[in-house]
């Protein structure tokens, strides 16, 4: 192994037991993985259906061979988790209603091969250099939550009472559960599809590989708003923002740390979050 993990750290929004974030370390692989969360009440095995997709694709990336291209990763992977479906008898109905399915983005370093594969919304820094792999159907949720929000601040409301109750977020619901219309829709060329590991095929066009050209690998979920070369400012930076706009509506941030929700009172942040520094040798 020419590289070595030099710092990790992974945080449940709420708890560690209920975080859908994980990641792992092989030989030739480091990848951390962002179960979706749920739009619905489904659990199978007594799981969300994120967390199960991050445990299943957790498994199967520590089966990969070494040196794969991404597209044959992603085939494997989806394999794994097509494997699921069909042991739980419910392959026809995840194909039926996407909202069910096992959903999971992913960063993944291929060590062999120089590369980072953004699958989803994962992120990643290389070197002084970040890079996203946002959704635009996210960023249009989240300006629309942050517009009723504002709206909810002008007219008298307090950020404490809309942190109880986030009227934006269930201004948005219903549209977060029919976004999976979007979900690696392979009939459709709208700038809203987007593509995670739920099995299925993806657009090749929406997955980033991006060539290493640094000694310095972050890997991270979409948790954090800004990523760092070290751990201990990427979470500085994201305790101040929490702190001075836990709404998180882009409150004196030029609209960068805007998300689909905030920070419920007695949770840690809006969302889990994982970081990974790899150090190549």
């Amino acid at each position: 192994m020419d590289f070595v993990i030099k710092e990790s750290f992974i945080q449940g929004k709420s708890s560690i037991d209920a975080c859908e974030d994980g990641w792992i370390v092989t030989a030739d692989y480091v990848a951390v993985v962002d179960g979706a969360t749920s739009k619905s009440n489904f659990e199978i095995e007594g799981s969300t259906p994120g967390r199960k997709a991050m445990e299943i694709i957790l498994e199967e990336i520590s089966k990969l061979s070494p040196g794969l291209s991404v597209f044959d990763a992603i085939t494997f992977i989806n394999e794994g988790i097509i494997r699921y479906y069909k042991m739980h008898h419910i392959l026809d109905e995840v194909s039926r209603f996407p909202e069910m399915r096992l959903t999971a983005s992913a960063a993944v370093y291929c060590h062999s091969r120089n590369e980072v594969w953004l699958i989803g919304d994962c992120q990643c820094r290389i070197g002084e250099i970040c890079f996203q792999n946002n959704k635009k159907v996210d960023r249009v949720l989240s300006e629309m939550r942050a517009l009723v929000l504002y709206s909810a601040l002008q007219k008298g409301f307090s950020i404490k009472s809309l942190r109880k109750n986030d009227i934006g977020r269930h201004f948005i619901y219903p549209m977060l559960k029919q976004q999976y219309v979007w979900q690696n829709n392979l009939n459709s060329h709208s700038e809203y599809c987007y593509t995670v590991l739920d099995g299925f095929p993806v657009d090749p066009s929406q997955v980033h590989i991006i060539p290493v050209d640094s000694h310095s690998v972050v890997l991270a979920t979409d948790g954090y708003f800004d990523l760092f070369g070290t751990l201990r400012e990427t979470e500085c930076v994201l305790l101040n923002q929490i702190e001075n706009d836990p709404l998180c509506i882009g409150m004196g941030y030029n609209n960068v740390n805007m998300s689909t929700k905030g920070v419920i009172p007695g949770n840690y942040s809006f969302d889990d979050r994982t970081y990974v520094r790899i150090c190549r040798l």
